[in-house]
């Protein structure tokens, strides 16, 4: 059976054809119309028609696979809710059978991060491991947990919502309602909160810093800045760098604990910092973790994701096997 997968995001639709090692042999993308629920049908529909007609496939020849950000009954098919998006109970694969005429029991359903933790456990960082947790670090922090090659969904399919467990109690307002989520304090968002704060205070203190030059250099303040300027010797930069990854490590080590995965996984732009990042991580939770004391055989393993934005696109298409 040919496998296509679907990321759907609040912005762009991303989708391929996907063999059995994870490659992607067809691609297609374009932006989402988010005027209504049938209309993001839509795009889902013109992405699977597309790679069809891209690559000589008919529709009975072919699982397809959607990856949605909310909450995904991957049992029903259905969407019950998405913050982004306008799905609110939606019956995506039933309304995606209509459309392109695959079958809807070849119409496969999961959370966004939960698919590209599928997609590394399955072809990338997480390949050989029984246990493995991802966790995305950009606008916001999201992650996937795999065990056996089965996804932990929870009973009501909301399981996995990492960034949003408390690391600082009374901490920063966070969407969801709670103060001193994760995300507020480790997504590439927080990390530029960090980084202008650091820069307001220099200049309140009539301190030179690179992180405004760097900055000006960009166009933007962005996740980059502040490590850009750590690694020419600025001392803002560094400290704006090292906050930043107590909170992180704070947060991994916290779900370490939890989950016990063989590997750990870091994905999201933050993770282009490659070694530059996971170092000082790895030195501060192998330190903190529960297990410390324990052979360092059974230390997860925390590495870089290796898929990048092919993640939810192989995860997504590898979710009816």
């Amino acid at each position: 059976m040919n496998r296509l997968g679907i990321d759907l995001g609040g912005t762009n639709v991303a989708a391929g054809i996907v063999n059995d090692a994870g490659e992607v042999l067809y691609r297609y993308s374009a932006k989402t119309d988010t005027k209504s629920e049938r209309s993001v049908v839509g795009s889902l529909s013109k992405a699977v028609s597309s790679l069809l007609e891209m690559s000589g496939i008919s529709a009975d020849e072919i699982s397809v696979g959607v990856a949605c950000p909310g909450t995904v009954n991957s049992v029903r098919g259905v969407v019950e809710y998405s913050a982004n998006l306008p799905l609110c109970g939606t019956d995506v694969a039933g309304m995606l059978s209509s459309e392109t005429g695959v079958d809807v029991s070849r119409i496969y359903m999961a959370n966004d991060a939960d698919a590209a933790a599928l997609g590394e456990y399955r072809a990338g960082a997480g390949r050989g491991a029984h246990d493995f947790l991802m966790i995305t670090i950009g606008t916001g922090v999201g992650g996937g947990y795999i065990s056996d090659g089965k996804i932990l969904t929870g009973r009501n399919h909301s399981a996995g919502e990492l960034g949003h467990t408390v690391i600082v109690y009374g901490g920063e307002p966070c969407g969801c309602g709670r103060r001193g989520c994760a995300e507020k304090y480790c997504s590439a968002t927080a990390l530029v909160r960090l980084t202008k704060a650091a820069v307001a205070e220099c200049e309140r203190r009539g301190v030179k810093t690179l992180m405004t030059e760097i900055a000006e250099a960009d166009g933007k303040f962005s996740g980059r800045t502040a490590f850009r300027a750590a690694d020419r010797g600025d001392e803002a930069g560094a400290a704006v760098v090292d906050e930043y990854i107590s909170y992180l490590s704070c947060a991994l080590t916290n779900y370490i604990n939890i989950f016990q995965p063989e590997v750990l996984a870091v994905g999201g732009g933050v993770s282009n910092e490659g070694e530059r990042l996971l170092e000082p991580l790895r030195n501060r939770i192998y330190g903190e973790m529960y297990n410390k004391r324990q052979p360092e055989s059974f230390y997860t393993k925390i590495c870089r994701a290796e898929l990048g934005g092919n993640a939810g696109v192989v995860g997504a298409a590898m979710l009816g096997l």
